[in-house]
């Protein structure tokens, strides 16, 4: 197997593990009333851990509809989409077919950070919550993100083999 499809496979695992690994962790505060809402409403403050596919099916039962399709479109099926037309291009001896199916790879492929980019954002928000709520990012976020960087080599191999 060459170094393309090692990396494509390599990105593929990441990506699987990366869907369903914990990603984001959430501990909500209330300020100073903490103390308080810790007797009368534990559970209100309980800490709560998500994968990415675990966002998106909480979204669909929140019934929050849009961003959990809108976030299954750039977070599931743009990498797979992308991870496949790799892996069929790499496969390709018709020079004129390869560089139609990059051309729809770099098309496909301009969503492939925007699941980090929401990461990054929601952190943000949260932090900015007022009473100390915070969030961390968990492992899985970062097995996702090396998915993608993995997938952007492959990109930058593919790109240097064009025909």
């Amino acid at each position: 197997m060459n170094v393309t499809r090692f990396l494509i496979a390599v990105s593929s695992l990441l990506l699987g593990l990366g869907l369903i690994a914990p990603t984001l962790t959430i501990y909500p505060q209330a300020g100073d009333l903490t103390w308080i809402i810790k007797i009368i409403a534990p559970e209100e403050l309980a800490v709560s851990t998500y994968s990415i596919l675990g966002v998106i099916q909480k979204l669909f039962q929140t019934g929050d509809i849009f961003l959990a399709v809108v976030l299954a479109i750039f977070s599931v099926f743009s990498p797979v989409i992308k991870l496949s037309f790799y892996w069929h291009a790499t496969g390709l001896k018709d020079s004129k077919k390869f560089n139609s199916i990059l051309q729809r790879i770099h098309y496909v492929g301009k969503f492939s950070m925007a699941e980090v980019f929401a990461l990054a954002l929601i952190i943000v928000v949260i932090k900015s919550f007022p009473g100390g709520s915070t969030a961390e990012l968990e492992w899985g976020a970062y097995i996702f993100t090396f998915s993608v960087i993995c997938s952007m080599l492959v990109s930058f191999r593919l790109d240097s083999k064009k025909r």
